[in-house]
């Protein structure tokens, strides 16, 4: 098994190959949005040094989001024009999910946080069980006022909208609450794939969970600043008529 994991929901990215024998290798950059001259080359680059070949593949995995609309697309293109090309399978999870991973023994709720800007958060509410995911809200956004009214329990914040509204939250919610180290608040491709590793386990009867190459689409959770722009101009049109 050679997995290889995207993960481009934010402006910081990252890949990794994951095989039988663990993460094989890893590479994060944080360079702001710029993952159309970063990832491609990367990939090759990783995989160079781990001399593994781009058919030695035997699935991708790949971040949806919520999170950056460019970013996603650079990231979910690329992964579906490599599977297709391989004629290997892909699978697709929430970035949410993925930055929880980070945090699979904490025994707290865990509230992954993106910063969507506008005011507002893309978050969602995981708790571990024995080091497995489950999930308690489904991925959302709302504001940080919203974010706060939702929460209930113990709870662990982590991701960059976490660190953004920090003092907000310990403001507005009572002492049980954390907040995860700063060098876990991305998400990390390696989570990506781990996180879904199952359904590429030999032996298994994997092909009802793996996603649709053609139909697999960014989870954005919101309309895109082209979209809104567009209907706007439909309403006024549609006003002047």
């Amino acid at each position: 098994m050679r997995i290889l994991a995207i993960e481009t929901s934010t402006y910081s990215g990252s890949i990794a190959v994951l095989g039988d024998e663990g993460i094989l290798g890893e590479y994060y950059f944080n360079v702001g949005p710029s993952h159309t001259e970063k990832l491609v080359p990367s990939i090759d680059w990783l995989m160079g040094e781990l001399g593994i070949d781009r058919t030695d593949l035997t699935g991708v995995v790949v971040s949806l989001g919520p999170g950056s609309f460019t970013a996603l697309r650079v990231g979910i293109s690329t992964a579906k024009g490599i599977c297709f090309s391989l004629g290997i399978p892909l699978v697709g999870v929430s970035s949410l999910k993925t930055l929880a991973m980070n945090l699979p023994f904490a025994p707290y709720n865990i509230c992954p946080v993106i910063d969507a800007r506008k005011g507002e958060v893309f978050t969602a509410l995981f708790r571990s069980n024995s080091g497995e995911l489950e999930r308690v809200l489904e991925d959302m956004v709302i504001s940080p006022e919203g974010l706060a009214e939702i929460i209930k329990g113990k709870t662990i914040f982590i991701g960059d909208g976490a660190l953004l509204y920090k003092d907000f939250l310990e403001d507005n919610l009572r002492d049980d609450i954390m907040f995860s180290p700063l060098n876990m608040n991305f998400p990390r491709a390696s989570c990506t794939a781990l996180s879904e590793i199952g359904k590429f386990k030999e032996g298994r009867d994997n092909k009802s969970e793996w996603d649709e190459l053609m139909n697999l689409a960014p989870h954005y959770l919101r309309k895109s600043e082209a979209e809104i722009s567009k209907e706007g101009k439909s309403n006024e049109r549609n006003r002047d008529n």
